[in-house]
Protein backbone atom coordinates (compact mmCIF):
# COMPACT_ATOMS: atom_id res chain seq x y z
CA UNK A 1 0.00 0.00 0.00
CA UNK A 2 3.14 2.17 0.30
CA UNK A 3 2.85 5.23 -2.42
CA UNK A 4 -0.75 4.68 -2.84
CA UNK A 5 -2.80 8.05 -2.55
CA UNK A 6 -6.36 7.13 -1.57
CA UNK A 7 -8.04 10.34 -1.63
CA UNK A 8 -6.67 10.61 -5.26
CA UNK A 9 -7.59 7.75 -6.57
CA UNK A 10 -11.56 7.63 -5.20
CA UNK A 11 -11.21 11.87 -7.26
CA UNK A 12 -10.23 10.13 -10.15
CA UNK A 13 -12.71 7.25 -9.75
CA UNK A 14 -15.52 10.36 -9.60
CA UNK A 15 -14.09 11.95 -12.52
CA UNK A 16 -14.70 9.13 -14.97
CA UNK A 17 -18.24 8.63 -13.62
CA UNK A 18 -19.07 12.06 -14.23
CA UNK A 19 -17.14 11.84 -17.94
CA UNK A 20 -19.13 8.19 -18.67
CA UNK A 21 -22.83 10.42 -17.50
CA UNK A 22 -22.76 9.36 -14.07
CA UNK A 23 -23.61 6.09 -12.28
CA UNK A 24 -24.83 3.85 -14.74
CA UNK A 25 -24.85 0.56 -12.18
CA UNK A 26 -28.36 -0.59 -12.02
CA UNK A 27 -27.66 -1.31 -7.90
CA UNK A 28 -24.83 0.77 -6.22
CA UNK A 29 -22.77 3.88 -6.79
CA UNK A 30 -18.86 2.43 -7.51
CA UNK A 31 -17.70 5.37 -5.81
CA UNK A 32 -19.10 4.37 -2.70
CA UNK A 33 -18.95 0.71 -2.88
CA UNK A 34 -14.84 1.67 -3.44
CA UNK A 35 -14.73 4.51 -0.88
CA UNK A 36 -16.35 2.15 1.65
CA UNK A 37 -13.84 -0.52 1.36
CA UNK A 38 -11.35 1.38 1.48
CA UNK A 39 -11.51 3.35 4.33
CA UNK A 40 -13.31 0.70 6.01
CA UNK A 41 -9.68 -1.69 5.49
CA UNK A 42 -8.09 1.70 6.28
CA UNK A 43 -6.28 2.51 3.49
CA UNK A 44 -7.58 5.79 2.99
CA UNK A 45 -8.83 8.06 6.04
CA UNK A 46 -12.73 7.75 6.48
CA UNK A 47 -13.35 11.14 6.56
CA UNK A 48 -11.19 11.80 3.64
CA UNK A 49 -13.41 9.03 1.76
CA UNK A 50 -16.96 10.73 3.30
CA UNK A 51 -15.52 14.07 1.52
CA UNK A 52 -15.13 12.86 -1.56
CA UNK A 53 -18.36 10.69 -2.05
CA UNK A 54 -20.29 13.84 -0.69
CA UNK A 55 -18.26 15.94 -3.31
CA UNK A 56 -19.03 14.31 -6.12
CA UNK A 57 -22.91 13.34 -4.86
CA UNK A 58 -23.68 16.82 -5.46
CA UNK A 59 -21.52 17.50 -8.73
CA UNK A 60 -24.38 14.70 -10.01
CA UNK A 61 -27.33 16.33 -8.19
CA UNK A 62 -26.41 19.64 -10.10
CA UNK A 63 -26.07 18.32 -13.43
CA UNK A 64 -29.02 16.12 -13.27
CA UNK A 65 -27.14 12.95 -12.88
CA UNK A 66 -29.16 11.45 -10.07
CA UNK A 67 -27.97 11.90 -6.44
CA UNK A 68 -29.32 13.11 -2.98
CA UNK A 69 -30.94 16.37 -2.45
CA UNK A 70 -28.61 17.07 0.80
CA UNK A 71 -25.80 15.04 1.71
CA UNK A 72 -24.64 15.82 5.27
CA UNK A 73 -23.26 14.73 8.47
CA UNK A 74 -25.30 11.37 9.37
CA UNK A 75 -25.82 13.18 13.29
CA UNK A 76 -28.17 15.63 11.78
CA UNK A 77 -30.02 13.96 8.94
CA UNK A 78 -28.95 10.21 9.14
CA UNK A 79 -31.13 7.70 11.59
CA UNK A 80 -30.25 7.61 14.81
CA UNK A 81 -27.36 5.27 16.53
CA UNK A 82 -29.32 2.52 18.50
CA UNK A 83 -27.72 4.29 21.89
CA UNK A 84 -30.34 6.72 21.38
CA UNK A 85 -33.07 4.25 21.52
CA UNK A 86 -32.39 3.49 24.78
CA UNK A 87 -32.50 -0.29 26.57
CA UNK A 88 -35.09 -2.32 25.90
CA UNK A 89 -36.98 -4.72 28.11
CA UNK A 90 -38.66 -7.61 26.07
CA UNK A 91 -41.48 -9.24 28.20
CA UNK A 92 -43.18 -12.96 27.29
CA UNK A 93 -47.09 -12.82 27.41
CA UNK A 94 -48.85 -15.26 25.49
CA UNK A 95 -52.10 -14.18 26.29
CA UNK A 96 -55.30 -14.61 24.44
CA UNK A 97 -58.73 -12.15 24.65
CA UNK A 98 -61.52 -12.76 23.29
CA UNK A 99 -63.12 -10.53 20.97
CA UNK A 100 -66.77 -10.84 19.14
CA UNK A 101 -64.76 -10.87 16.22
CA UNK A 102 -61.77 -13.45 17.29
CA UNK A 103 -59.00 -13.84 19.14
CA UNK A 104 -56.29 -10.95 20.02
CA UNK A 105 -53.02 -12.64 21.19
CA UNK A 106 -50.52 -10.70 22.86
CA UNK A 107 -47.43 -12.93 22.18
CA UNK A 108 -44.64 -10.68 23.79
CA UNK A 109 -44.24 -6.69 24.45
CA UNK A 110 -40.86 -4.50 24.22
CA UNK A 111 -40.59 -1.60 25.83
CA UNK A 112 -38.21 1.00 26.54
CA UNK A 113 -38.25 4.91 26.82
CA UNK A 114 -38.98 6.22 23.04
CA UNK A 115 -41.93 3.65 22.31
CA UNK A 116 -43.65 0.46 23.46
CA UNK A 117 -44.47 -2.40 20.79
CA UNK A 118 -46.88 -4.98 20.83
CA UNK A 119 -46.34 -7.95 19.04
CA UNK A 120 -49.62 -9.28 18.51
CA UNK A 121 -51.96 -12.43 16.75
CA UNK A 122 -55.46 -11.63 15.15
CA UNK A 123 -57.63 -14.89 14.22
CA UNK A 124 -60.74 -14.20 13.19
CA UNK A 125 -63.90 -16.36 13.74
CA UNK A 126 -65.28 -15.99 10.50
CA UNK A 127 -66.82 -19.31 9.03
CA UNK A 128 -65.36 -19.12 5.23
CA UNK A 129 -63.72 -21.44 2.86
CA UNK A 130 -60.22 -22.59 3.24
CA UNK A 131 -59.92 -21.12 -0.17
CA UNK A 132 -60.35 -17.86 1.04
CA UNK A 133 -59.16 -17.70 4.46
CA UNK A 134 -55.40 -18.13 3.33
CA UNK A 135 -55.76 -15.25 0.54
CA UNK A 136 -53.47 -12.03 1.76
CA UNK A 137 -55.54 -9.68 3.26
CA UNK A 138 -54.50 -6.27 5.06
CA UNK A 139 -57.43 -7.15 7.72
CA UNK A 140 -59.04 -10.10 8.62
CA UNK A 141 -62.40 -10.49 7.84
CA UNK A 142 -64.51 -9.50 10.54
CA UNK A 143 -62.13 -6.17 11.18
CA UNK A 144 -63.98 -3.27 9.18
CA UNK A 145 -61.44 -0.43 9.82
CA UNK A 146 -57.91 0.12 11.27
CA UNK A 147 -58.94 0.03 14.71
CA UNK A 148 -57.45 2.07 17.79
CA UNK A 149 -56.76 0.46 20.65
CA UNK A 150 -56.30 1.56 23.80
CA UNK A 151 -53.51 0.76 26.49
CA UNK A 152 -52.49 1.51 30.09
CA UNK A 153 -49.71 0.73 32.30
CA UNK A 154 -50.08 -0.03 35.92
CA UNK A 155 -48.66 3.87 36.74
CA UNK A 156 -51.68 4.82 34.96
CA UNK A 157 -50.06 5.72 32.07
CA UNK A 158 -52.89 5.60 29.16
CA UNK A 159 -51.62 5.50 25.15
CA UNK A 160 -54.04 5.00 22.24
CA UNK A 161 -53.12 3.69 18.99
CA UNK A 162 -53.59 2.45 15.42
CA UNK A 163 -50.35 2.45 14.10
CA UNK A 164 -50.27 -1.44 13.00
CA UNK A 165 -47.36 -3.36 10.90
CA UNK A 166 -47.60 -6.51 9.68
CA UNK A 167 -49.55 -8.45 7.54
CA UNK A 168 -51.71 -12.08 7.23
CA UNK A 169 -54.75 -13.63 5.31
CA UNK A 170 -58.19 -13.45 5.70
CA UNK A 171 -58.13 -15.22 8.55
CA UNK A 172 -55.13 -14.43 10.70
CA UNK A 173 -53.31 -11.28 10.89
CA UNK A 174 -49.84 -10.80 12.55
CA UNK A 175 -47.72 -8.28 13.36
CA UNK A 176 -47.13 -5.26 16.14
CA UNK A 177 -49.11 -2.16 17.74
CA UNK A 178 -46.63 0.97 18.43
CA UNK A 179 -47.37 2.93 21.13
CA UNK A 180 -46.21 6.60 21.33
CA UNK A 181 -45.42 8.11 24.00
CA UNK A 182 -44.35 4.89 25.36
CA UNK A 183 -45.56 2.99 28.74
CA UNK A 184 -43.24 2.57 31.83
CA UNK A 185 -40.80 0.35 30.63
CA UNK A 186 -40.29 -1.06 34.12
CA UNK A 187 -44.53 -1.75 34.10
CA UNK A 188 -45.61 -5.37 35.97
CA UNK A 189 -48.88 -5.40 33.33
CA UNK A 190 -50.52 -3.82 30.80
CA UNK A 191 -54.35 -3.45 30.22
CA UNK A 192 -56.49 -3.41 26.84
CA UNK A 193 -60.47 -4.51 26.00
CA UNK A 194 -61.03 -4.21 30.22
CA UNK A 195 -58.38 -7.38 30.72
CA UNK A 196 -55.05 -7.00 32.74
CA UNK A 197 -52.37 -8.79 30.77
CA UNK A 198 -48.79 -9.66 33.05
CA UNK A 199 -46.01 -9.12 31.82
CA UNK A 200 -43.56 -12.08 32.32
CA UNK A 201 -39.63 -11.42 33.39
CA UNK A 202 -37.22 -11.06 30.50
CA UNK A 203 -35.54 -14.08 29.66
CA UNK A 204 -32.14 -14.99 31.40
CA UNK A 205 -30.88 -17.86 30.39
CA UNK A 206 -29.82 -16.66 26.99
CA UNK A 207 -26.01 -15.54 26.91
CA UNK A 208 -24.54 -12.20 24.60
CA UNK A 209 -21.27 -11.74 23.36
CA UNK A 210 -19.76 -9.04 22.08
CA UNK A 211 -16.74 -9.26 20.28
CA UNK A 212 -14.76 -5.98 19.19
CA UNK A 213 -12.99 -6.96 16.63
CA UNK A 214 -9.52 -6.12 15.97
CA UNK A 215 -8.06 -4.32 12.58
CA UNK A 216 -5.93 -7.41 11.90
CA UNK A 217 -7.14 -9.75 8.70
CA UNK A 218 -9.26 -6.64 7.95
CA UNK A 219 -9.24 -7.28 4.01
CA UNK A 220 -9.95 -10.69 4.53
CA UNK A 221 -13.03 -10.11 6.74
CA UNK A 222 -14.12 -7.35 4.40
CA UNK A 223 -14.56 -9.45 1.63
CA UNK A 224 -16.19 -12.62 3.55
CA UNK A 225 -18.76 -9.73 4.41
CA UNK A 226 -19.29 -9.50 0.81
CA UNK A 227 -19.93 -12.94 0.20
CA UNK A 228 -21.98 -13.21 3.63
CA UNK A 229 -24.15 -10.29 1.64
CA UNK A 230 -24.01 -11.94 -1.29
CA UNK A 231 -27.86 -11.89 -2.49
CA UNK A 232 -29.03 -8.91 -0.46
CA UNK A 233 -31.29 -6.65 -2.17
CA UNK A 234 -32.56 -5.08 1.16
CA UNK A 235 -30.94 -3.97 3.92
CA UNK A 236 -27.83 -3.43 1.56
CA UNK A 237 -25.20 -5.63 0.35
CA UNK A 238 -22.32 -4.96 -1.00
CA UNK A 239 -20.36 -4.80 -4.42
CA UNK A 240 -17.65 -7.72 -4.45
CA UNK A 241 -16.27 -6.87 -7.59
CA UNK A 242 -16.02 -3.32 -7.14
CA UNK A 243 -14.33 -4.39 -3.26
CA UNK A 244 -11.62 -6.22 -5.28
CA UNK A 245 -10.98 -3.59 -8.04
CA UNK A 246 -9.96 -1.42 -5.06
CA UNK A 247 -7.87 -3.11 -2.82
CA UNK A 248 -6.43 -4.35 -5.74
CA UNK A 249 -5.63 -0.65 -6.37
CA UNK A 250 -4.41 -0.58 -3.25
CA UNK A 251 -2.32 -3.17 -3.46
CA UNK A 252 -3.90 -5.25 -0.91
CA UNK A 253 -5.09 -7.94 -2.99
CA UNK A 254 -3.35 -9.95 -5.77
CA UNK A 255 -5.56 -10.82 -8.36
CA UNK A 256 -3.30 -13.19 -9.24
CA UNK A 257 -3.60 -15.00 -6.16
CA UNK A 258 -5.07 -18.50 -5.89
CA UNK A 259 -7.68 -17.25 -2.43
CA UNK A 260 -9.04 -14.21 -4.98
CA UNK A 261 -10.18 -16.36 -7.67
CA UNK A 262 -11.88 -19.21 -4.79
CA UNK A 263 -13.46 -15.90 -3.64
CA UNK A 264 -14.93 -15.19 -7.03
CA UNK A 265 -15.91 -18.83 -7.43
CA UNK A 266 -17.68 -18.85 -3.86
CA UNK A 267 -19.24 -15.55 -4.76
CA UNK A 268 -20.42 -17.10 -7.53
CA UNK A 269 -22.00 -20.12 -6.21
CA UNK A 270 -23.59 -18.16 -3.70
CA UNK A 271 -25.30 -15.67 -6.11
CA UNK A 272 -26.40 -19.27 -8.29
CA UNK A 273 -27.97 -19.74 -4.52
CA UNK A 274 -29.99 -16.67 -4.84
CA UNK A 275 -32.29 -15.90 -2.71
CA UNK A 276 -33.00 -19.12 -0.47
CA UNK A 277 -36.75 -20.38 -0.65
CA UNK A 278 -37.68 -21.23 3.07
CA UNK A 279 -40.74 -22.47 3.92
CA UNK A 280 -43.10 -19.73 5.73
CA UNK A 281 -44.36 -20.32 9.13
CA UNK A 282 -47.61 -21.97 9.39
CA UNK A 283 -49.65 -18.42 9.97
CA UNK A 284 -48.18 -17.25 6.52
CA UNK A 285 -48.94 -20.70 4.54
CA UNK A 286 -51.34 -20.71 1.97
CA UNK A 287 -53.95 -23.34 2.54
CA UNK A 288 -53.84 -26.96 0.47
CA UNK A 289 -55.22 -27.13 -2.70
CA UNK A 290 -58.30 -29.04 -3.14
CA UNK A 291 -56.15 -31.48 -5.46
CA UNK A 292 -53.44 -33.08 -4.15
CA UNK A 293 -49.95 -31.92 -5.79
CA UNK A 294 -46.90 -33.15 -5.52
CA UNK A 295 -44.48 -31.64 -3.74
CA UNK A 296 -41.80 -29.16 -5.48
CA UNK A 297 -38.24 -30.70 -5.78
CA UNK A 298 -35.26 -30.10 -3.39
CA UNK A 299 -33.32 -27.43 -4.26
CA UNK A 300 -30.13 -28.85 -6.12
CA UNK A 301 -26.78 -28.87 -4.42
CA UNK A 302 -24.49 -26.35 -5.53
CA UNK A 303 -20.59 -28.32 -5.15
CA UNK A 304 -18.49 -25.86 -3.53
CA UNK A 305 -15.93 -24.66 -5.46
CA UNK A 306 -12.15 -25.67 -5.56
CA UNK A 307 -9.94 -23.89 -2.98
CA UNK A 308 -12.99 -22.81 -1.08
CA UNK A 309 -12.29 -22.39 2.45
CA UNK A 310 -14.25 -22.88 4.95
CA UNK A 311 -17.23 -21.84 6.50
CA UNK A 312 -17.75 -21.52 2.42
CA UNK A 313 -16.92 -25.05 1.49
CA UNK A 314 -19.61 -26.30 4.53
CA UNK A 315 -21.46 -23.99 3.69
CA UNK A 316 -22.75 -24.31 0.02
CA UNK A 317 -21.94 -28.73 0.70
CA UNK A 318 -24.92 -28.39 2.52
CA UNK A 319 -26.71 -26.52 0.38
CA UNK A 320 -30.49 -27.79 -0.04
CA UNK A 321 -30.46 -30.36 3.25
CA UNK A 322 -33.46 -30.85 4.65
CA UNK A 323 -34.34 -32.78 7.97
CA UNK A 324 -34.82 -30.03 10.15
CA UNK A 325 -36.77 -30.47 12.94
CA UNK A 326 -40.38 -28.46 13.28
CA UNK A 327 -41.00 -26.00 16.18
CA UNK A 328 -40.93 -22.55 17.99
CA UNK A 329 -39.22 -20.94 20.67
CA UNK A 330 -38.72 -17.57 22.22
CA UNK A 331 -35.54 -15.95 21.54
CA UNK A 332 -36.59 -12.80 23.90
CA UNK A 333 -33.28 -11.27 23.44
CA UNK A 334 -32.32 -7.58 23.42
CA UNK A 335 -28.51 -7.17 22.52
CA UNK A 336 -26.56 -3.85 24.23
CA UNK A 337 -25.23 -1.56 21.55
CA UNK A 338 -22.39 -2.22 19.71
CA UNK A 339 -21.01 -0.60 16.39
CA UNK A 340 -23.80 2.25 17.16
CA UNK A 341 -26.47 -0.25 16.69
CA UNK A 342 -28.39 -2.81 18.48
CA UNK A 343 -30.78 -6.09 17.71
CA UNK A 344 -33.96 -7.31 19.01
CA UNK A 345 -34.50 -11.48 18.48
CA UNK A 346 -38.08 -13.08 18.94
CA UNK A 347 -39.34 -16.02 17.43
CA UNK A 348 -37.00 -18.81 16.34
CA UNK A 349 -39.08 -21.06 13.97
CA UNK A 350 -37.55 -24.38 12.66
CA UNK A 351 -38.90 -26.19 9.47
CA UNK A 352 -37.64 -29.00 7.15
CA UNK A 353 -35.98 -26.94 4.75
CA UNK A 354 -34.43 -24.04 7.11
CA UNK A 355 -35.51 -21.49 9.85
CA UNK A 356 -36.61 -18.16 10.29
CA UNK A 357 -35.77 -15.23 12.95
CA UNK A 358 -37.99 -12.06 13.49
CA UNK A 359 -35.22 -9.76 14.55
CA UNK A 360 -35.20 -6.23 15.45
CA UNK A 361 -32.60 -3.82 14.52
CA UNK A 362 -31.76 -0.48 15.94
CA UNK A 363 -29.53 2.33 14.35
CA UNK A 364 -27.93 4.25 11.00
CA UNK A 365 -28.76 1.59 9.02
CA UNK A 366 -28.64 1.57 5.25
CA UNK A 367 -32.31 0.14 3.85
CA UNK A 368 -33.00 -0.01 0.54
CA UNK A 369 -30.80 -1.19 -2.65
CA UNK A 370 -27.36 -1.54 -2.79
CA UNK A 371 -25.31 1.53 -2.77
CA UNK A 372 -26.40 4.65 -0.56
CA UNK A 373 -24.79 7.96 -0.77
CA UNK A 374 -23.24 7.58 2.60
CA UNK A 375 -20.73 6.11 4.18
CA UNK A 376 -22.00 6.22 7.88
CA UNK A 377 -24.38 3.15 7.89
CA UNK A 378 -23.96 0.23 9.69
CA UNK A 379 -23.62 -2.73 7.22
CA UNK A 380 -24.82 -6.40 9.30
CA UNK A 381 -24.57 -9.64 8.00
CA UNK A 382 -26.10 -12.83 9.65
CA UNK A 383 -24.94 -16.18 10.26
CA UNK A 384 -25.50 -19.12 12.69
CA UNK A 385 -23.10 -21.92 13.76
CA UNK A 386 -25.14 -24.69 16.02
CA UNK A 387 -22.55 -27.05 18.78
CA UNK A 388 -22.20 -29.64 15.84
CA UNK A 389 -20.06 -27.09 13.79
CA UNK A 390 -22.84 -26.54 11.58
CA UNK A 391 -23.26 -23.21 9.49
CA UNK A 392 -25.54 -21.18 8.48
CA UNK A 393 -26.05 -18.24 6.25
CA UNK A 394 -29.30 -15.49 7.08
CA UNK A 395 -30.55 -12.73 5.28
CA UNK A 396 -33.92 -11.02 5.25
CA UNK A 397 -36.93 -12.17 3.59
CA UNK A 398 -39.15 -9.66 4.68
CA UNK A 399 -38.46 -6.15 6.22
CA UNK A 400 -39.73 -2.47 6.79
CA UNK A 401 -38.04 0.13 8.22
CA UNK A 402 -37.74 3.73 9.63
CA UNK A 403 -36.35 5.90 11.72
CA UNK A 404 -33.76 4.22 12.06
CA UNK A 405 -35.06 0.83 13.28
CA UNK A 406 -35.47 -2.26 10.68
CA UNK A 407 -37.90 -5.49 11.16
CA UNK A 408 -38.12 -8.22 9.50
CA UNK A 409 -38.09 -12.01 9.59
CA UNK A 410 -34.22 -13.49 8.88
CA UNK A 411 -34.23 -16.59 7.06
CA UNK A 412 -31.32 -19.18 7.60
CA UNK A 413 -30.15 -21.92 5.46
CA UNK A 414 -29.97 -24.89 5.17
CA UNK A 415 -31.97 -26.66 7.66
CA UNK A 416 -31.07 -27.24 10.90
CA UNK A 417 -29.45 -30.20 12.49
CA UNK A 418 -32.20 -31.86 14.90
CA UNK A 419 -29.16 -33.31 16.78
CA UNK A 420 -28.11 -29.56 17.67
CA UNK A 421 -28.85 -28.51 20.94
CA UNK A 422 -27.45 -25.10 20.94
CA UNK A 423 -27.21 -22.38 18.41
CA UNK A 424 -25.13 -19.08 18.50
CA UNK A 425 -26.69 -16.41 15.77
CA UNK A 426 -24.24 -14.29 15.27
CA UNK A 427 -24.21 -10.30 14.14
CA UNK A 428 -21.41 -8.88 12.27
CA UNK A 429 -20.61 -5.79 11.48
CA UNK A 430 -16.90 -4.37 10.21
CA UNK A 431 -15.65 -3.56 13.80
CA UNK A 432 -17.94 -6.06 15.95
CA UNK A 433 -19.98 -9.09 16.35
CA UNK A 434 -22.75 -10.37 18.44
CA UNK A 435 -23.14 -14.04 19.50
CA UNK A 436 -26.48 -14.95 20.94
CA UNK A 437 -26.60 -18.00 22.16
CA UNK A 438 -30.04 -19.88 22.15
CA UNK A 439 -30.58 -23.35 23.86
CA UNK A 440 -32.68 -25.31 21.18
CA UNK A 441 -35.15 -26.43 23.51
CA UNK A 442 -37.98 -27.58 21.18
CA UNK A 443 -40.23 -28.86 23.82
CA UNK A 444 -40.91 -25.48 25.40
CA UNK A 445 -42.17 -24.05 22.37
CA UNK A 446 -45.09 -22.42 21.80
Amino acid sequence: MDGFDGELYLRLLGERALLSGGNQQPHGDPLVEQARALATVGAVAAPVARRVVEDYARVRALRGLGGPAHVGPPSAFGPPSATAQGPRRIALCHRVIRQPTGDLEIRYVILSQAETRLAIIFRSNAQVPPHVGGRPAAMPIGVTGVPSITVTDDYGNTVTSSEFSGGGTALQWRGSLTLRPALAPDTTWIELYGERVELGPSLGDRMVTIEDLTEADAVERYLAQCLAGTGFRSPQSRSLPEALEALTAAGLVDPADPAIAATHAVHEALTQVGRQLIPPPAWQQAPPPARRQAPPPAPPHVPPPPGATEPWRSLLARRGDTGGPAGTLFVGVATPVFDQVSAVLMDLTSTDAGFQCDVELSGPFEVGMAGGSTLDQVFVTFSALDDRGNVHLGRFGSWSGGGGIVSGTLGFWPALDPKATRLDIILTTDRARAVIAVPLTWDDAR
